[in-house]
């Protein structure tokens, strides 16, 4: 069971979408798409499902649920595109293993598609890719939005963000109940993964209905496939990433900081995050990268279930600078660099390292100490 400390309160855990108040919110979506489709007779009957670059397993296992949903539910072809490589060995299985196809953001032709979602994700986050020519219909997310100044105001017909709950997954889940959908073993194992990955296994940020989610789309799995998903084989190179990780991070009291220069790609600094808020002793967990393909400085931040919400720390972390989102204990963090030098990636490393031991509560001006290595 999950623990109590850690659920939502329930007025996060809530439909934000419109409608009426006895209008279930799969109805208030079946409604606006069937309204945006008979409104552009001279486009394709297609829905486009979107998420952000190099999605993770709530991401992946959404869009699935998404497409299920459309297909089945609905009777509308749908498709998914990405943006941005998998790089993730338990993502990349994932995506093998299920046999999940989706298209490149790319290649697609804009006149077959009537209108896109989102899921995972909101127009305001910068690690989103949004089409010019295909109307947004609807967004299904979780995280805190972003508070850019001056940033442009999506009108967007069919919003579900629910901030309490532990993650899409489980919102889609929601709507395919709902709906009456079937889920099928790829659908159930895709959603299950999904709700797994990021309420870890309902131990942070799980609600009840995540936990329905979870339970049910679990008896509905192929358990032999979420078995080869958790642990794929990993390339040597991680092992020689994880080994300068290891001796690059510091500790501070309860505070593991590990800015890691250059980075092959963003997941790994997700990745890190994770692993090194497992070490006895650490509540909280900073890790930052440069990466190359995204022209950005990319941050994870984690805390554990007892020291608090992740989101105000990474804006004190950031003291203004890129952009960033986040829900419980999780926040994420992008911000865009001039180039990719070593001069810029270090000064940018200098500020980060400053405002995260400041909160420790370092009197402003000083150097930060250099902290425990962990090697």
């Amino acid at each position: 069971m999950t623990n109590p400390s850690s659920r939502a309160a329930r007025t996060d855990s809530v439909p934000s979408t419109p409608g009426a108040p006895d209008q279930l919110p799969v109805e208030h979506l079946e409604g606006v798409l069937r309204a945006a489709r008979a409104a552009a007779p001279e486009r394709g009957d297609h829905v486009l499902i979107l998420t952000h670059r190099g999605p993770d397993p709530d991401a992946i296992g959404s869009c699935e649920g998404m497409r299920a949903l459309f297909e089945q539910g609905f009777g509308m072809p749908a498709d998914v595109a990405t943006v941005g490589r998998i790089y993730r060995a338990e993502n990349q299985a994932m995506v093998r293993t299920l046999d999940l196809s989706s298209r490149s953001y790319d290649e697609l032709d804009a006149k077959n598609f009537f209108g896109a979602v989102l899921v995972d994700t909101q127009p305001e986050f910068g690690h989103t890719v949004l089409p010019d020519d295909i109307p947004i219909l609807a967004v299904f997310d979780h995280h805190v939005p972003p508070k850019v100044e001056g940033a442009k105001e999506y009108e967007i017909a069919h919003r579900d963000v629910r901030l309490g709950i532990g993650a899409t997954a489980t919102i889609v889940y929601s709507y395919l109940r709902d709906k009456g959908v079937e889920l099928d073993p790829i659908v159930a194992t895709a959603l299950f993964c999904g709700v797994r990955y990021d309420t870890a296994d309902l131990s942070r940020n799980a609600t009840d209905l995540d936990e329905e989610a979870y339970y049910t789309c679990f008896r509905k799995a192929d358990r032999a496939l979420i078995a080869e998903i958790a642990h794929p084989p990993l390339p040597r190179d991680y092992y020689r990433d994880l080994a300068r990780a290891l001796s690059t991070a510091r500790q501070h009291g309860p505070l593991v900081l590990a800015l890691l220069g250059q980075v092959g790609h963003p997941e790994f600094v997700a990745e890190m995050a994770d692993f090194f808020l497992r070490m006895k002793g650490a509540s909280w967990v900073v890790v930052g990268g440069a990466c190359e393909e995204e022209g950005e400085y990319v941050l994870s931040l984690r805390t554990d279930y007892a020291f608090g919400n992740a989101y105000p720390l990474m804006a004190r972390v950031l003291d203004g600078q890129g952009s960033f989102g986040g829900h419980g204990h999780i926040a994420g963090a992008r911000i865009k660099l001039e180039d990719l030098g070593e001069s810029t990636i270090a000064q940018c490393e200098r500020k980060l390292r400053k405002n995260t031991i400041a909160i420790l509560g370092t009197e402003e001006g000083e150097l930060p100490p250099e902290g425990r290595p962990l090697t």
